[in-house]
Order: structure tokens, then C-alpha cells, then sequence
């Protein structure tokens, strides 16, 4: 049985809800998006340009402060690959300086130090608009956007 999940954390969050109804033509172009369960699952998936590159699945506990999330795979190991190849120790996703952000902070083996991402609540989509893929334009994967959060 997963812990309670702290409300700031439960949903889908991606890295590029503000550019929502922006068009691309980069390549590649790496995006991604993370969903936390109340399960204790978290998923990670990565995309490049429109297309899905990669999920990765991974459980989380309550961190030693009580607020953040400790993230790990299953079965747990001391490094693990976390996101686009980057071999990790440990990752904490917390809460963002809004309510409807979080923060993924995660310690790389290869730079020693801490990478951060920030993602914004949001389920994001990347519809392809010319045959290469990498021609595409942002959108709400269910066509509308997540409520404001208080």
C-alpha cells in the first residue's frame, strides 16, 4: 500500500505547457512529461519532436522532510537512468514555487551535481503537422487545459 499522496503532486505535469499552441520546426527537440499515482507510481515519458521516445517507470515514497517525493526504480539500485540516459543516484520531485508546478531534482553521476527540471500540471500533446515529425505543434492532449489550481 502506497503512502497518501500530497495533494500538490497528484496528475500529469509537462515541461512545455506554456508554449500551448506554439508551432516547431526544431530537430530534434526533447519535451517530456510526468505522471505521479497515488499507486506510488511515477512515469516519465520522453518524447523528440511528436514522437514518444521513451517511458520509464519508477516508485515513489515520502522523502525524510515529509513533503517531497523520493523517487526510485523497482527494484531499487544505488544508480539508475533517469530520463534522457543520464545515470542518477537520486531523484526528489517537490513542489514548485506555484501550485501548479513541481520540481525534479535529480544528482548525476557522470557531472556530480544536481540537474533540475521544472514541469507545469498540464496532459501536453504534440501533434506532427508534416510528415518528418519534427514539424509539430503543442496542444492539450485532451483538448482542454487542467483547471486553475488554488
Amino acid at each position: 500500500m502506497a503512502e497518501p499522496l500530497p495533494e500538490w503532486a497528484l496528475g500529469i505535469f509537462s515541461s512545455e505547457v506554456d508554449r500551448v499552441g506554439m508551432s516547431f520546426s526544431d530537430n530534434p527537440y526533447w519535451w517530456g512529461k510526468i505522471e505521479i499515482m497515488a499507486s506510488g507510481t511515477v512515469l516519465l515519458d520522453m518524447y523528440v519532436c511528436s514522437g514518444h521516445q521513451e517511458r520509464q517507470e519508477f516508485r515513489w515514497k515520502l522523502a525524510g522532510d515529509g513533503r517531497s517525493l523520493a523517487v526510485r526504480p523497482e527494484p531499487p539500485t544505488d544508480m539508475f537512468t533517469f530520463g534522457n540516459g543520464t545515470q542518477v543516484s537520486e531523484v526528489i520531485i517537490e513542489p514548485g514555487d506555484t501550485c501548479d508546478t513541481v520540481v525534479v531534482r535529480y544528482f548525476t553521476i557522470e557531472a556530480m551535481n544536481w540537474g533540475v527540471g521544472e514541469y507545469q500540471r498540464g496532459n501536453v500533446c504534440a501533434r506532427a503537422t508534416a510528415p518528418d515529425g519534427c514539424t509539430f505543434t503543442f496542444e492539450w492532449c485532451d483538448g482542454t487545459p487542467p483547471p486553475p489550481c488554488e
